[in-house]
């Protein structure tokens, strides 16, 4: 059957080569039909192109259709001529007063805007509330269908990180007049950067969605009554026009990825295999007459408004204002549906329920935020934990082999123990750096049969963490008699309270001068893994000599120079008390080594 569409609004050549039946409205209504009367609100930059593809889909119909292409007043694009617009569309003022069998609302390149910073916003408003009271279906298209569903059930639509674009397979969810006649699956065109949640649909009851794909989101979805339509896809795109907005958006070197499920085998070389015009068509022909010609009334001054009423959260903050609810609505009959808000505020100190339950929600953030900090601190805490077990093995095993092997394990493994028990309990950082100088101290006295004294009960560091020197040499002369044989661990002493306190530097070089000291000895050997003092390190040159003697003060100049042979605050004491410090090696232990001396 015809479309009555106004004359020269598309040429003939355009009109033949798409099989677009039109009848001029001279001729229409010279016939005892009423035709159904559309309105086309067309809010695509390309209006002449969109103006084929919708005009295509209605010309499938078997009914005779009359159309109104409507545009938006407050806003002039620049992809239309003034005069194309001005000849062939209408504005809401010059249509407000009418009454449409239906109407079609396009999709706009808009859906990462607010709302309100659409400049006709206010306008497209208008038409909104004009669908539910002038026209009997109207079908609302791909970005519309967001706006729509904004504005009469404040459901919110999502900006998606990448575009939803290509060809997409849908199951058909519900039985439904629009979807008569479908296979249980059916393909749809999309091309936007937005999308609505199939389960915020769900919880208006006066909705139905019809199909979905979580990669996409809702693709269908209608009025129970199916005086709203909400189409998220494009029925109506020609064969190549998703391949046009992708290599629009490749030459603006945009990242766009391929469209999918377009090209045959995801191959652009291939091919654009079409798959959704028999679905299109079979759709708008199912809304036409399952949805309008059958349900609207002959005379269109008949049709009745489809109310939907919002009761903000300030009307429901109560149960007396429930009261106050029910009272409105049944007191007008022609309320169909009702979009409630949270509870508002009972008076001016009150919170509203939504702003504690977005607090619940920060909080539940924040606990799922600190519950996977605990999880993988756990984890954390779990391989610290097994990298001292595994530390605390080789440092046992260590000392287990070398007791071994001078035959004293049995008298050494009980002390052994012990340590490490208390290691493994310690937090202090200097106690577990010094059980390396205990353990082996234990385990030279053992050895040599000598008597352990431990370096705790001999050095004392002062308040300020400095070597008390008068009291650490009353205790050493006080426990070590003369001719006494002992072992001493070096590197360490302890504080005021009795707690193990080591050297920051010098370590056991430190207390074997302190010991020399306090002893009043002639010599104070210290034996290492070098001749003496070098003249270069013997890692680097192996030709490097010892020194056969040094002064302390010519020690001084190599210190200074950063040779790294001495602390000088480990040779304080012994240099103090004139006493003489021999450096030998114990692997070479005839060589003479360095003499150190005031002389």
């Amino acid at each position: 059957m015809p479309l009555i569409i106004p004359q020269n609004l598309i040429g003939e050549d355009i009109l033949e080569q798409e099989k677009i039946f039109t009848m001029e409205e001279e001729r229409a209504n010279s016939q005892d039909i009423r035709p159904i009367n559309i309105a086309i609100v067309n809010l695509m930059p390309k209006k002449e192109e969109t103006e084929v593809q919708i005009l295509r889909m209605l010309t499938n119909s078997a009914l005779q259709i009359k159309i109104d292409l409507i545009r938006m007043n407050s806003y002039e694009g620049k992809n239309t001529s003034i005069n194309h617009l001005q000849k062939f569309y209408k504005t809401y003022d010059e249509i407000k007063n009418n009454k449409y069998d239906a109407m079609i609302v396009t999709g706009a390149p808009v859906e990462t805007l607010a709302y309100e910073d659409i400049k006709y916003w206010e306008e497209l408003k208008e038409i909104f509330d004009f669908a539910k009271t002038n026209v009997y279906s109207t079908m609302f298209i791909c970005w519309s269908a967001q706006a729509a569903l904004h504005y009469y059930y404040g459901i919110k639509s999502k900006v998606t990180s990448e575009k939803i674009f290509g060809v997409f397979e849908y199951e058909v969810l519900q039985d439904s007049k629009l979807l008569k006649g479908f296979d249980d699956d059916f393909y749809v065109p999309h091309s936007r950067h937005s999308r609505v949640n199939y389960e915020d649909i769900l919880k208006v009851k006066d909705l139905d969605v019809l199909a979905h794909r979580s990669d996409t989101g809702v693709s269908l979805a209608t009025t129970k009554d199916n005086r709203f339509i909400f189409s998220f896809g494009h029925w109506e795109y020609d064969k190549d026009i998703l391949e046009k907005e992708y290599l629009r958006d490749l030459s603006k070197g945009l990242n766009i990825a391929l469209p999918k499920n377009y090209y045959k085998n995801d191959n652009p070389d291939n091919g654009i295999k079409v798959r959704w015009r028999s679905n299109g068509n079979l759709f708008f022909s199912n809304w036409l007459n399952y949805c309008v010609y059958q349900e609207t009334p002959f005379y269109l001054n008949e049709i009745q408004k489809k109310k939907v009423s919002k009761f903000g959260g300030s009307s429901l903050s109560d149960a007396d204002k429930f009261n106050k609810v029910k009272e409105i609505i049944n007191s007008k009959k022609d309320t169909d549906v009702i979009v409630v808000s949270a509870p508002g505020k009972r008076n001016k100190d009150d919170i509203k329920v939504t702003d504690d339950l977005i607090e619940i929600s920060k909080i539940r953030d924040d606990l799922n935020e600190l519950e996977i900090v605990l999880k993988r601190l756990k984890k954390e805490i779990k391989l610290k934990e097994n990298m001292i077990s595994s530390y605390l093995d080789k440092v046992k095993l260590r000392f287990e082999n070398i007791a071994e092997d001078l035959k004293v394990e049995q008298e050494f493994s009980r002390e052994l123990n012990n340590v490490f028990l208390q290691i493994e309990k310690s937090s202090s950082r200097d106690f577990i750096i010094s059980r390396g100088e205990y353990l082996n101290a234990k385990l030279m006295s053992l050895y040599l049969d000598y008597e352990f004294v431990d370096a705790k009960e001999l050095i004392k560091f002062d308040y300020n963490g400095i070597v008390d020197t008068v009291r650490s040499v009353e205790l050493i002369r006080k426990s070590i008699a003369k001719g006494k044989k002992v072992v001493i661990p070096g590197f360490y002493g302890s504080d005021e309270n009795g707690n193990i306190k080591i050297f920051e530097r010098g370590g056991s070089d430190y207390t074997g001068s302190i010991v020399a000291s306090a002893l009043n000895s002639e010599i104070y050997e210290n034996w290492t893994d070098v001749d003496g003092v070098m003249t270069e390190d013997p890692n680097k040159n192996k030709n490097a000599k010892s020194f056969q003697h040094l002064t302390y003060d010519e020690l001084d100049e190599i210190i200074e120079s950063g040779a790294e042979v001495y602390q000088r605050d480990a040779i304080k004491p012994a240099r103090d008390k004139n006493i003489k410090i021999k450096v030998l090696n114990t692997n070479n232990p005839d060589f003479e080594g360095t003499e150190i001396s005031n002389i």
